[in-house]
């Protein structure tokens, strides 16, 4: 029965298109109602109870009916034939069917409407499942029938066979355009949420947003601008975050999104500029592993010239393998554009590798880069670029960034050892700061086995005039005199014939005499004042757990520190030892040695019974860099180390005693005549000097605090070599055992100047977070990285149960919190419900959270990693951490934790300005008297100095003035100066506007900031707005 309704229908439009044609050019003058009576005619034809395809064919032909009705009055409108309008249409029928005739005129139209129409749901669900696949190009049913089973017909048809509908779908896309646009250019419209609704709406109710999506983004008039204030950006970007919600997807979206429509797309965003190519790439899901299709669009932007877009397409749609780092990356490095490279190696480690192995090729002396430079054939070629220093610069950033194994780039290698060798010979012999031993050891670890750098080390002595000092080395290394330079061959032979120091002593010096003397030490620098004995060497399982016993005794003080050796190349850092010190003795862990031998109970205990014990304080200095080095040693003691209880950055305690640029005790030391002078404070007697770069950190608060500085000649020293020397020893043993004296000189000070300061402030998390060389490597390999975890209630720094259980619940004005900046939003809604809020700024950090909670015994609402930092300086009582995302349901969850019950005169009880909850009530009539009061005072008549007149001789008032100061006293008013009588704060009476003082009849003044509020139309919206707080009263 199909079969013959289909082959009737094709038999009737082709009659019915023939005599039409034939009609109108013999004579053009055919009228309507004969056009009419052919329909009605091919209607009659129909069956009267036909199945569901019938009556399709029925709806299509009356559709044609009306259609044919309106060509007749377009035709009359514009004074042509209706013979030639009725060709155009018909030529436009075919164009939309399936295997019809283009238009070249209209190719865009003609595309989208063969291309799956988004018809709208609900009037055919089934038609964009078959519409989908491409190779449906025939026309004739009868070979569609062979192809698909007669079950599927009927839905063909339904999809392919109504030209009409196909045509009306394209109508109903423009018509969405012309909506959209006509709202996007109203300049009256500043608030884009209709656009967000109305396209949203459009793309819920499609069965095929993506071709919705397409024609409205190139059919927009500002498509081609590379701008992000467009409205094709606006409809991209909105699109993907519509994507994003993976309950927008269409179930079908694989047949949708066939390789031309992909294809068509990356063409569009690509074709003016690239602002729009990421959000198509994942809406239009471009990037899933079978795209290689899409290769000769990146084919075609290299031919162009144009690598830019091929590196940033590349990258994003993974299609790296298809092309060799010569294509893409080497024209980026000649024209300028490195910062495109690490985009476009986003996530394939095997171009990673080979872009950095090209790099090292480049860097090597013997490579001929005009020849590379010519035969690139990449116009505008900056050639400064291809020099072997910035290149192994982008190189040595791209090997620690990729962590690429430094034996695979020789060439980089080297130039980064020779960059370390030469930052040592400045340390040693222009600046002065190392001491021969840290030096020596610091070279060789630099030097290596490399011959090329063994080699560099002898000449760039010589560059110091050091010739007996490279004729060592050159003896340590024992390079032939063919591979040093004469003058240090001769030397080498003057030495063998006198020997001199041993090789242990290379640089013609002792290690030992090379340091300071004890008088030295006593004179230029602060000493270490305990003796030797007294510092035990933790190497050991069993002295590990005495100096446990020892640190987590109840009331200890202890000084914090640790040291790692200074990184240079590729290598990885790791802190290598601890020093932890008590006023009687100082505890060196050998990190480099208890690594190997304890177990993750073993360090878990130090975390438990020392780091997290609040019996302890503990004091230290850069404390963040530490906590960052020990938890990238020891990973597994993060979560350990979360709950740490009363550590203290000494840095901090300083800032709030003294200003680093306040030298509080005298400067013995001498002054050169081209430093700077102290600039003498007459008044106080306070010298100010403005420190040099170099004098700062913890040597220069021990310089201000205890009178000298630290030496720091050992600090870039190999801490991980065994045994360490004598001056490691002393200069690790000092730098944990200082704190405990500076800290106690600041408590000193802080007393004796009677401020009222906290000695313990918090340490920072920071070191808890991903530093940005994590998140670096993280894109790199093509992973989200999260900034920003959401607690979850699973976890050990959850909130403890609800405390609202009890039979009494709590009154809003009964809570007090204080919330930090990340929550101001929750802050205003509490305090909107009538809680006692205490709001941070933006500028004030959690040092004044914890300081607020302590002062005005206030609860702590805070969320994230800043709860862990929080809880253990308040304690777990006054603290919450709020889990909630928007802040409507933050409300409930605190009013629910704490068991609030909010009534509706609690709504706005409290001051929305100041917080406070002290209103004076003014009628309707004193308010007018108020107002017009603050009107004369402003005006010259009631000029400030004549209300003084007046309110010092209350006889000069005029008879009406008494009357009014007598009648606003009693509510509390000092009518002369508009201010509240009991606080003295000015009223805010001119901020309401002059209409609303005749119509309202009570007002409500805060006396605590002079805030004038009354109930008006929005009160009622405001309960609305709280109806899901309130109902929790229920």
């Amino acid at each position: 029965m199909i079969v013959l309704v289909a082959a009737f229908w094709e038999i009737c439009k082709c009659v019915y298109v023939s005599i039409l044609c034939r009609k109108t050019e013999e004579r053009g003058t055919q009228t309507d109602e004969e056009e009419q009576h052919a329909y009605r005619s091919l209607l009659e034809a129909l069956p009267a109870n036909g199945n569901d395809t019938v009556k399709i064919l029925q709806t299509s032909v009356k559709k044609r009916r009306i259609k044919s009705h309106a060509i007749s009055i377009e035709a009359q409108k514009q004074g042509i034939s209706k013979s030639s309008m009725a060709q155009k249409e018909v030529s436009n029928e075919f164009d939309l069917v399936p295997g019809g005739a283009e238009s070249a005129h209209d190719e865009p139209d003609h595309f989208y409407a063969a291309h799956f129409p988004p018809l709208h749901k609900g009037k055919s669900d089934s038609k964009t499942k078959y519409k989908s696949s491409p190779k449906i190009k025939e026309n004739s049913f009868k070979q569609i029938h062979q192809q698909f089973p007669v079950s599927h017909t009927s839905k063909w048809m339904t999809a392919n066979l109504d030209q009409a509908q196909r045509e009306t779908t394209v109508g109903e896309m423009r018509q969405i355009l012309e909506e959209l646009e006509d709202r996007w250019g109203d300049d009256t419209r500043k608030d884009k949420t209709d656009m967000y609704r109305i396209l949203r709406h459009h793309l819920s109710k499609s069965t095929n947003p993506y071709t919705l999506v397409a024609y409205i983004v190139e059919k927009s008039k500002d498509y081609h601008l590379p701008k992000t204030s467009t409205l094709a950006y606006y409809i991209m970007k909105e699109f993907d975050n519509w994507c994003s919600l993976k309950d927008n997807i269409p179930k079908h979206s694989h047949l949708l999104l066939t390789q031309e429509l992909k294809l068509h797309v990356l063409h569009m965003c690509t074709r003016y500029h690239m602002t729009m190519v990421g959000f198509a790439i994942k809406a239009f899901q471009l990037d899933q592993p079978d795209n290689s299709f899409l290769v000769p669009v990146l084919r075609c932007f290299l031919e162009k010239h144009k690598f830019k877009e091929a590196a940033v397409c590349g990258g994003k749609l993974g299609l790296q393998d298809h092309f060799s780092v010569e294509e893409i990356v080497l024209p980026l490095i000649l024209q300028d554009k490195v910062n495109l490279i690490e985009t476009y190696l986003i996530g394939n480690q095997r171009q990673q590798q080979l872009v950095v192995q090209m790099l090292d090729r480049l860097c090597d002396r013997s490579v001929d880069m005009a020849t590379i430079i010519s035969s690139s054939g990449v116009p505008n070629a900056k050639r400064e670029k291809m020099h072997w220093k910035p290149l192994s610069k982008l190189a040595a950033r791209l090997m620690k960034l990729y962590d690429i194994p430094s034996d695979l780039c020789p060439n980089i290698s080297n130039a980064r050892g020779l960059g370390a060798v030469k930052y040592l010979l400045y340390k040693r012999y222009i600046e002065g700061s190392m001491g021969a031993g840290s030096w020596e050891e610091m070279v060789q670890s630099a030097v290596g086995d490399s011959a090329f750098l063994k080699e560099q080390l002898i000449e760039q002595l010589m560059c110091y005039n050091e010739t007996i000092a490279a004729a060592k080395w050159a003896d340590y290394y024992q390079l032939p005199d063919e591979s040093v330079p004469p003058l240090v061959a001769t030397q080498r032979k003057a030495l063998r014939e006198n020997p001199g120091p041993t090789t242990g002593e290379i640089d013609g010096e002792d290690w030992d005499n090379d340091c300071y003397t004890d008088g030295d030490i006593k004179t230029s620098w602060y000493p270490l004042k305990i003796s030797q004995e007294a510092i035990t060497m933790v190497d050991t399982k069993e002295s590990y757990w005495a100096c446990l016993q020892r640190l987590s005794q109840p009331g200890t003080t202890v000084g914090i520190d640790s040291e790692w050796k200074p990184g240079f190349g590729n290598t990885v850092q790791r802190v290598a030892l601890m020093q932890l010190a008590v006023m009687d003795h100082i505890y060196l862990l050998d990190l480099v040695y208890l690594s190997q031998h304890l177990q993750m109970d073993d360090w878990k205990q130090l975390a438990a019974r020392f780091f997290c014990n609040p019996a302890i304080l503990k004091l230290g200095y850069g404390l963040d860099s530490d906590f960052q080095m020990f938890v990238k040693t020891f990973p597994f003691m993060k979560e350990s180390l979360a709950n740490m209880s009363r550590v203290v950055e000494l840095e901090k305690v300083a800032q709030k005693v003294i200003d680093k640029t306040v030298n509080l005790l005298p400067d013995d030391t001498g002054q050169s005549d081209d430093e700077e002078g102290p600039l003498e404070d007459s008044d106080s007697g306070v010298n100010i000097k403005f420190p040099r770069k170099e004098a700062r950190g913890l040597s220069e608060l021990v310089r201000q605090t205890l009178g000298k500085p630290l030496s720091k000649t050992e600090q870039m020293s190999n801490w991980e070599r065994r045994p360490l020397r004598p001056a490691q020893v002393t200069y690790a043993a000092l730098d944990a055992f200082v704190l405990l004296e500076v800290y106690d000189e600041l408590v000193r000070q802080a007393q004796r100047l009677k401020m009222n300061i906290d000695m313990e402030p918090p340490v920072s998390m920071k070191w808890m977070k991903a530093s940005k060389r994590e998140k670096m490597k993280a894109k790199a390999k093509g992973q989200k990285f999260t900034y920003k975890e959401k607690p979850s209630k699973t976890k050990q720094y959850t909130s403890p149960s609800p405390r609202g259980a009890g039979p009494n619940p709590m009154s809003p004005g009964q809570l007090k919190v204080v919330v930090d900046s990340m929550l101001q939003g929750l802050g205003r809604q509490l305090r909107s419900c009538g809680v006692d809020v205490y709001i941070l700024e933006n500028h004030e950090d959690h040092d004044r959270t914890i300081e607020i909670c302590r002062m005005e015994n206030r609860i702590v609402l805070t969320s994230g990693n800043p709860y862990i930092m929080v809880r253990s300086h308040v304690g777990e009582h006054m603290c919450y951490c709020v889990q909630s995302v928007t802040a409507k349901e933050q409300v409930v969850e605190v009013m629910e934790y704490f068991g609030v019950k909010v009534k509706t005169k609690d709504i706005f009880s409290r001051c929305q300005v100041c917080n406070g909850d002290q209103y004076l009530e003014i009628p309707q009539k004193q308010a007018q008297q108020l107002w017009y009061r603050k009107c004369q005072q402003s005006s010259v008549a009631g000029s400030r100095v004549l209300s003084l007149m007046r309110a010092a001789n209350p006889a000069n008032l005029t008879e009406a003035e008494a009357l009014c100061m007598k009648d606003l006293a009693n509510y509390g008013v000092n009518w002369t100066t508009v201010s509240v009588a009991v606080s003295g704060v000015s009223i805010q009476i001119e901020t309401v506007p002059e209409g609303v003082i005749g119509k309202i009849g009570l007002f409500y003044v805060c006396q605590r900031c002079g805030k004038v509020f009354w109930e008006g139309s929005h009160f009622a919206k405001v309960k609305e707005q709280f109806a899901h707080v309130l109902t929790l009263s229920d």
